[in-house]
């Protein structure tokens, strides 16, 4: 294929590759914050007997262990010894980050770093604590003070850079990572995400730079089997896609993404055997990939299914209350079987996620009149109206295709 067909393939495919599951080039390890067992005491008064850094010692080899039951009732011990141990809270906070406890491990980091704000090590574990759960806007300002404070993080700045990418900040993206070109040029993730915001804030000569670079690194790598293989699908290539995700499957099988990839083709061939059996095969890698829940409920869907469906939907969900799709397919399977309470909370939940959405007013205002809410499904058939018209309105004026393809890519993710 010639080089700008190529170039645009990659920039208009979507790539959930590219979210927290594999990313960084840097371990998101949590840093443990270890003491000697004198600043432990020098902290803490010894009560009936107990060594608090006899337990401060145990909590931290049980979390290297990752014996979390243990690690979190001796960080725990310790913080009743002192409420104030900034060394227990951090990692009583990366212990619940490493159960994915996202709500408590933030709620004990930000106790540590009131306690100890000189401690960049405990704000970078709040960002990777937002970072990890997908919550790219929260994490920006624990990474952006961490590089403030520490200029050389390389982690920090990696990150920032990644998460202005996801919220869509392209020059910033550009800004925050374009200085870690000579430790990263040779890192595929890296080039990608480079040129596609160099390509989103206009600096061509960059966005050519990290393309060429990136065809240069890639040849027969795995992960470069897979961005084609992504590039082709967005282009309803998908037999060429599948056979791009085969490759990368054969050269690495294990390779993050790869099983969902070749399942969402094989979905796209409505080929639903398959895709579930490689949906599947991903939930068995990274059992909390909310994707891979999201795909195989639209495939019980398709298999009329809908018990199933729905326990696929819940599955997204709980893993990512953030996914709109979900939801809205969640309120037509209650709407099918006339749960139309359950219908309405779903499509309640789908609104508030996709406000501008037609199709999520227009379904909203088929269960408000099941319910016999008249007046509000008049205003929400109305709302649904209004949206599209704008949304047609849009796509009649953009010549290049580019807001449809924004449409479709938001609607894959």
């Amino acid at each position: 294929m010639s080089y700008p067909r190529f170039f645009r393939l990659l920039l208009v495919a979507s790539f959930p590759i590219l979210r927290a599951r594999n990313v960084a080039t840097f371990a998101l390890a949590c840093v443990a914050i270890a003491f000697s067992a004198a600043a432990i005491n020098g902290q803490i008064a010894h009560g009936n007997g107990v060594d608090p850094a006899v337990l401060f010692q145990q909590g931290t080899a049980a979390l290297q262990s990752r014996d979390f039951k243990t690690a979190e009732e001796r960080f725990r011990q310790v913080i009743r010894l002192d409420p104030k141990s900034s060394a227990a809270h951090t990692n009583l906070g990366v212990t619940y980050i490493r159960q994915k406890r996202w709500n408590d491990a933030v709620k004990e980091l930000k106790t540590a770093h009131l306690l100890s704000p000189s401690q960049s090590g405990i704000l970078l574990n709040i960002g990777l604590a937002y970072y990890r759960q997908n919550d790219f806007n929260a994490a920006i300002e624990p990474f952006a003070q961490v590089l403030a404070e520490t200029p050389a993080s390389l982690q920090a700045r990696y990150l920032l850079g990644l998460c202005y990418f996801f919220t869509g900040q392209y020059k910033s993206t550009v800004e925050t990572l374009e200085p870690l070109w000579q430790s990263e040029s040779t890192n595929l993730n890296y080039l990608y995400v480079l040129s596609i915001a160099a390509s989103k804030s206009s600096n061509a000569l960059l966005q050519k730079q990290a393309f060429d670079q990136m065809l240069i690194v890639g040849k027969d790598a795995p992960a470069f089997h897979l961005y084609v293989g992504k590039a082709w699908l967005a282009e309803d290539e998908t037999a060429k896609a599948l056979s791009e995700f085969k490759a990368a499957r054969d050269a690495q099988s294990s390779l993050p993404m790869v099983h969902y990839f070749l399942g969402r083709a094989y979905l796209q061939q409505h080929d639903y055997s398959m895709a579930e059996k490689e949906f599947s095969k991903d939930i068995e890698l990274e059992a909390d990939l909310a994707y891979d829940y999201e795909d195989l409920g639209i495939v019980h869907t398709q298999l009329a299914e809908p018990a199933e469906a729905e326990q696929d939907f819940l599955a997204a969900v709980s893993r990512d209350p953030r996914l709109a799709n979900s939801y809205f397919n969640l309120a037509k399977l209650y709407r099918t079987s006339s749960r139309f309470t359950e219908a309405l909370a779903a499509v309640d939940h789908a609104a508030a996620l996709a406000p501008n959405s037609a199709s999520v007013h227009y379904l909203r205002a088929q269960v408000l009149t099941r319910l016999g809410r008249k007046q509000q499904a008049t205003d929400e058939f109305k709302r649904a109206g209004v949206l599209l018209k704008q949304f047609n309105d849009q796509i009649q004026n953009d010549p290049s295709g580019s807001l449809a393809a924004d449409a479709q890519n938001a609607a894959e993710q």
